[in-house]
């Protein structure tokens, strides 16, 4: 999807949801306390200023009320090599991973931007089938594909994510003029599509399917 238009608030909203699921998120362009802040915005439907009212006031029981729906998240801000995320992911355990985005995560001695994508979703890809884990990567779209209609094609950088993703799904609408969000699948290895028509509410990040 292009900016500003709520890709890592709607895949926040869905981690939010899986509480039975251990999910790892790298947060490779948000610093630490905002997406956080964020997480508990969407896990509470509040607002950043009552969030921040919660913990200037420094009372442990709120605090951990506040945090409660989001304890199954680890959240990364460092970005880590390709090569050290079989490691990260040792560690962790995690059912979901989460990279935020794609293109931020290191490949040493790898200065082409294509053949770095190349090894970066070849090399998830492998995790995913050998630890059966999922995988949730945020990609920009390309300059020329702003001013399109989205396709599987529409991903910045090489052609890597639409030949190995097993989903791809893209977010559209006016960031400008409106708070209505259009998810849609792209493309689908084995599964039908899907369309969802939301509303992102910019005040607790949180995404409101709209019942056509």
């Amino acid at each position: 999807g292009d900016t500003k238009l709520g890709k890592t608030a709607w895949l926040q909203n869905i981690v939010v949801r899986v509480k039975h699921m251990n999910v790892l998120y790298l947060s490779l362009e948000v610093n630490g306390w905002m997406i956080f802040r964020r997480f508990l915005q969407v896990g509470n439907e509040m607002s950043k200023d009552e969030i921040v009212d919660i913990y200037k006031t420094q009372d442990d029981d709120n605090i951990q009320k506040l945090t409660e729906p989001v304890k199954h998240i680890n959240v990364m801000t460092t970005p880590p090599d390709i090569e050290s995320m079989k490691e990260i992911i040792s560690t962790v355990q995690p059912d979901i991973v989460v990279i935020d985005t794609i293109d931020a995560i290191d490949v040493k001695y790898e200065n082409d931007p294509f053949r770095k994508m190349e090894r970066i979703i070849n090399s998830l890809k492998t995790m995913a089938n050998e630890q059966d884990i999922i995988f949730f990567g945020i990609s920009h779209i390309s300059k020329g594909a702003s001013n399109e209609t989205l396709n599987v094609h529409s991903a910045k950088g090489s052609s890597a994510i639409e030949q190995k993703a097993d989903k791809i799904i893209g977010i559209t609408g006016d960031r400008d003029d409106s708070s209505r969000r259009v998810i849609r699948s792209l493309a689908s290895r084995d599964e039908d599509g899907f369309e969802l028509l939301c509303k992102f509410e910019y005040n607790t990040f949180q995404f409101k399917e709209i019942k056509c």
